[in-house]
């Protein structure tokens, strides 16, 4: 019974979540990742950028300290000052507070005593009078207000001696807007990105859960009774092999109902058949037993003709019950031999024992004659002379008296066994039918038969995977001709 699924619980929304909470996830972190290494190379960057642009103007404010050009100081100055203020930074030229030989006053461009700087110029400046190195920071100013990044270069004498230090400020806000300004490309980016990433869920939800959705859909079909039910989808893996199991249950689930079919239909005919043939016996024993009982017959030679036409009725219906059992049962396609290696020439010589009877009565000749004492073959050994015996009797019923009747057995690629009769024969309009159910000749010899011998033979023959195949011509007489398989020769001595 097929029921109502709620999206939220079907496996469309569950895949696309996923993949949605996948990218989402992946992509936020790439880009908390991506900007926070972007902001770090910028600083980085411009960090590098202000020491180095602060080593080289101490190494020109040096050439000019050395060669005593303060004009040549002041241009380049305002020509450096300008260029840096484009860029937010200010320079400043400080005498080393700490040396008596320090920078003369016309070299510098700020009169600021190292007690008035802010804390983070006092810690760059210090280092660089201390280790004789340059040095960068960043901190929040108290002079100007706000965040800034100090970079400072030591300025030496003729003997190498710190005898100043140039202190560049650059204002941080310049290069935290640039990276602002970036990470909004940057997020504008993922967003456009997590939107494609989630087209391509949309897509991918479809393709894993459009095939399990068909798969489902035939199985609700194939548990409302539509066996012939495929799932038509093109995909590979784990879901190729499911589509394909399910494929397999639907040709064995149709399989399954033909055969219960064919049963139910075998189970129908043999009632309808059991039915048909034992309505004239029974009427017949009925009309007896009722003169019986009604006192008419009172000669006790037609009392004792009823009884035995009665037995014989009996025996007859007896006869046709057993035989109707027997070719349900060979008909019923999950009923199996019992095989085992049995001797085809045995089971002729015990057939032909059985058969002597009859033949004493019309005086018939039986010839065995085969190429092989034993002639093994896997069968049945009751099924397999039920069968013989059957196509035996009919060749005896229907030769003249005084006939013969042939039999051989050879091999080749399979084993060949034929039964001859040299009797009535059989007309050509009659051979496709022989083996139909309930078939019988109108002639007064098979006035007994049941119709059922000759069908019962084949599927004996068909059980055991051979075949039985029919020539006649009329007044010549038929041949019955059996193919089977080839067994190998036991290894006991059983038949030595």
């Amino acid at each position: 019974m097929k029921k109502n699924i709620r999206f939220y619980n079907t496996i469309y929304f569950r895949v696309l979540l996923i993949f949605g909470m996948a990218f989402s996830v992946l992509l936020l972190l790439v880009g908390v990742v991506f900007m926070e290494i972007y902001s770090e190379s910028v600083i980085n960057d411009y960090e590098e950028q202000l020491v180095m642009e602060a080593e080289e103007i101490a190494y020109n404010v040096e050439d000019y300290a050395i060669n005593d050009e303060p004009s040549e100081f002041v241009n380049y100055m305002d020509a450096a000052a300008s260029m840096l203020e484009s860029q937010m930074v200010d320079v400043w030229i400080l005498p080393n507070y700490k040396s008596d030989n320090r920078l003369k006053k016309r070299f510098t461009n700020v009169s600021v005593k190292y007690k008035q700087l802010s804390k983070g110029m006092k810690k760059v400046v210090k280092h660089v009078f201390n280790e004789n190195d340059s040095a960068i920071n960043q901190d929040f100013d108290e002079i100007y207000g706000t965040d800034l990044i100090y970079a400072a270069a030591p300025v030496h004498d003729g003997g190498g001696r710190v005898v100043g230090v140039v202190l560049l400020n650059g204002i941080a806000e310049s290069r935290i807007s640039v990276i602002n300004r970036c990470k909004s490309i940057i997020i504008m980016s993922l967003f456009i990105a997590w939107v494609v990433s989630f087209l391509i869920a949309l897509f991918f939800a479809r393709r894993i859960s459009y095939p399990i959705t068909k798969i489902r859909e035939a199985a609700n079909r194939l548990a409302n009774g539509e066996y012939s039910i495929k799932a038509e989808i093109k995909t590979g893996g784990e879901l190729r092999e499911l589509k394909d199991t399910m494929d397999i249950l639907s040709d064995k689930l149709t399989e399954n109902e033909r055969v219960r079919d064919r049963i139910e239909r075998g189970r129908m005919d043999f009632f309808a058949n059991v039915s048909h043939e034992l309505r004239t016996p029974i009427t017949v024993m009925r009309g007896y037993a009722e003169s019986l009982a009604d006192g008419y017959v009172t000669d006790k030679e037609k009392i004792s003709y009823s009884l035995q036409r009665m037995l014989v009725e009996c025996s007859a219906m007896e006869r046709l019950v057993g035989d109707l059992l027997t070719l349900s049962k060979m008909q019923n396609p999950d009923f199996e031999i019992d095989k085992e290696p049995v001797s085809v020439v045995q089971i002729l010589e015990n057939v032909i024992r059985s058969a002597r009877v009859l033949c004493r009565e019309k005086n018939i000749e039986i010839k065995l004659s085969n190429d092989d004492p034993y002639h093994f073959m896997l069968g049945d050994y009751d099924r397999l002379k039920q069968m013989f015996m059957i196509i035996l009797d009919n060749a005896i019923k229907f030769s003249d008296e005084g006939g013969k009747v042939e039999i051989s057995i050879s091999n080749a690629d399979r084993m060949h066994i034929s039964i001859r009769d040299y009797g009535v024969g059989i007309d050509k309009d009659m051979l496709p039918n022989i083996f139909d159910k309930f078939y019988r000749s109108k002639l007064r010899m098979n006035e007994k038969g049941s119709g059922l011998g000759l069908m019962i033979a084949r599927q004996i023959a068909l059980k055991h995977g051979g075949s039985i195949e029919v020539e006649s011509e009329p007044g010549e007489g038929s041949t019955f001709t059996f193919e089977f398989d080839i067994a190998e020769y036991p290894e006991d001595e059983f038949y030595m």
